[in-house]
């Protein structure tokens, strides 16, 4: 039975959150070239042949590729690709796709959808950018450069950090993002250090797998514990330090 609850053979206005998950998918690159950057949500089964509006049958992709592909489904656009270059006078294609392309067509669809399927991804972008709206592209684009901006300062996804307390219905609780949300968390202020110590501790940070503030508290628990211990006098700086941890999902 047709799952009438879902828009299909028509398109509506997608949510600014949705086209977010969607164009950052795949590194930002179109799913099918896997070179330009992506800039449309395609539907891999085509409205025309009732296809559903809505983002699980969207892939990230560039417009030529969006064009190219018209109104077939990845897997007929396929078919069609095998079939012109054994038969390329008989027109089941325009042209050939470069082996780049050709090479891991189906598994990148795969991988792509895995990605934007999911669910912790899916809720961190509703999480926060959930009330975000545009009005036209320009506005979207803006939306999407501030959105990388800020997936770019995290030292990994940041839906993939372990939760600071139990989850809330539409209320993000990852470490990485939102660690203020604990009830223990406390902010450790001037804390001074020039530009470039600042650099080489966001470096040191990144390459231990955590954030500024967590290997911050990370240190400061330490340096408590050898103090407990009788390790450390008053004023000493806490042995190891330069040795950073990493941190445990």
């Amino acid at each position: 039975m047709t799952n009438t609850t879902v828009p299909r053979g028509s398109r509506a206005k997608q949510a600014t959150y949705v086209w977010l998950m969607n164009l950052t998918a795949n590194e930002g690159r179109c799913t099918y070239c896997a070179v330009q950057p992506s800039t449309t949500l395609d539907h891999e089964q085509p409205v025309a042949s009732d296809g559903a509006d809505v983002w699980w049958n969207f892939l990230p992709a560039c417009k030529p590729c969006n064009d190219w592909k018209g109104g077939r489904s990845s897997l007929e656009w396929l078919i069609n690709q095998k079939l012109h270059r054994d038969r390329p006078r008989d027109g089941f294609d325009t042209r050939n796709m470069s082996v780049r392309m050709f090479s891991g067509f189906e598994s990148r669809i795969a991988r792509v959808r895995r990605e934007i399927g999911d669910p912790d991804r899916r809720d961190w972008f509703h999480h926060h950018f959930g009330a975000d709206r545009h009005k036209n592209k320009d506005e979207l684009w803006g939306r999407l450069e501030r959105c990388r901006e800020r997936l770019a300062r995290y030292p990994h996804a940041p839906w993939t950090t372990p939760r600071v307390a139990p989850s809330e219905p539409n209320v993000c609780s990852r470490r990485v993002c939102c660690g203020w949300r604990h009830p223990d968390a406390h902010t450790v202020r001037d804390v001074i250090i020039d530009p470039g110590q600042y650099a080489e501790f966001s470096k040191a940070a990144f390459d231990s797998n955590m954030s500024v503030g967590d290997l911050m508290s990370t240190l400061v628990v330490r340096y408590l514990r050898n103090r407990r211990e009788g390790a450390l006098g008053s004023h000493a700086v806490p042995r190891g330090a330069s040795s950073m941890p990493t941190q445990r999902t």
